[in-house]
């Protein structure tokens, strides 16, 4: 049962995250065409191009798994002796390997198939492979001894956030490209795109050594957190990591809305419903511990929910045959549905009495 919480989890955080960047491809594309009349080769959703998502995708998330099970192999006798589940525990070590080469055969050959496109489908094909590659690198060096980055402390932060968080979106970009549309301002937008993805890896594997803190300490690992601390940890990330994520994702959200102006209401709307879930007005004189938790993972939330999908939406009011595509994306990941729920349901708590106001 843990197993599969843990793998719908990562279902609802990293796959939505790269569709985002799909559809932010396939918007600027399309402002590209709206301003360029008659331009060639600007193609949205030719069976060619459902064919080029489908690869990607198998491709992606196989590499994807693999590393997820690759990790667990390497994490046996490690997670036996803290008592921490492993899927892959019960299964004799022929049968393990097994498993964990299925991901990786089926993730190659979809990414070599992937290649059999022509240019015009891959606009940075030689890099999109050499990405890739690194890819499948990162996460062998990252838990097969005698690397084992994971437990490289700082080392191994940073592998971790390249591969979860930084890697994924730049294939995407590669495979898919964005238009000419943004031609004059792509080097700021791709040097703030990385600084983004970048920090919010680093942000995130920090909290997950904060939560596994205990058994990796029972287990012997070196990982950043057990090497100087949860407390020193949660104020780096509090002081320096969240700002600065913050202030180049405002950066990043103008640059791109200087082309493409509906962003903006993407992010002000999560800026919005955000202050009132957490009662903004109150953060003043809160309890200054309670006001540090509070702000660890909900940054993940914009990325994970609200910018796919409002971009799908964007696309449906320039192409209305990306509805269904709205539909299946929704119905595939509902925890967008869900969330906004929670958070309305929070927003209406904090205005029950007039000292809430």
């Amino acid at each position: 049962m843990i197993k599969l919480l843990r793998i719908n989890a990562w279902w609802n955080t990293i796959v939505p995250q790269v569709l985002g960047w799909v559809y932010f491809s396939i918007l600027t594309k399309i402002f590209f065409a709206a301003e360029h009349p008659g331009t060639h080769g600007i193609t949205l959703y030719s069976k060619a191009d459902i064919a080029r998502y489908i690869l990607f995708f198998i491709a992606l998330i196989s590499i994807a798994a693999f590393g997820y099970l690759l990790n667990d192999l390497c994490d046996v006798e490690a997670d036996t002796q803290s008592g921490k589940p492993n899927g892959l525990a019960g299964f004799a070590l022929l049968a393990r390997i097994v498993i964990v080469g299925i991901p990786l055969s089926v993730g190659t050959v979809a990414w070599l198939e992937l290649n059999q496109y022509p240019d015009l489908y891959i606009p940075l094909k030689r890099l999109a492979n050499f990405l890739f590659c690194a890819q499948v690198a990162a996460l062998v060096c990252y838990s097969v001894k005698p690397l084992r980055l994971k437990e490289r402390a700082e080392i191994g932060v940073l592998v971790d956030a390249f591969y979860g968080h930084l890697n994924p979106v730049l294939i995407t970009l590669c495979v898919f490209g964005f238009s000419g549309i943004l031609r004059t301002w792509g080097t700021v937008l791709l040097t703030l795109l990385l600084g983004v993805c970048f920090i919010k890896g680093i942000r995130n594997i920090f909290l997950h050594q904060i939560e596994d803190r205990k058994k990796d300490i029972e287990a012997g690992l070196n990982t950043a957190v057990t090497k100087y601390g949860p407390w020193r940890v949660i104020n780096l990330i509090n002081r320096f990591l969240f700002p600065a994520e913050v202030g180049l994702l405002i950066l990043l959200t103008l640059v791109i809305c200087m082309h493409i102006p509906p962003c903006i209401i993407c992010i002000m709307g999560f800026v919005l419903m955000s202050y009132l879930k957490f009662s903004g007005w109150k953060l003043g004189y809160a309890d200054r511990r309670l006001v540090e938790f509070k702000f660890t993972y909900f940054m993940n939330d914009y990325y994970e929910a609200w910018l796919p999908v409002f971009l799908l939406m964007f696309l449906c009011v320039y192409r209305h045959e990306f509805v269904f595509l709205l539909i299946l994306h929704l119905a595939l990941f509902p925890s967008f549905i869900s969330k906004m729920g929670r958070d309305i349901k929070a927003i209406r708590e904090n205005f029950k009495t007039e000292e809430d106001y």
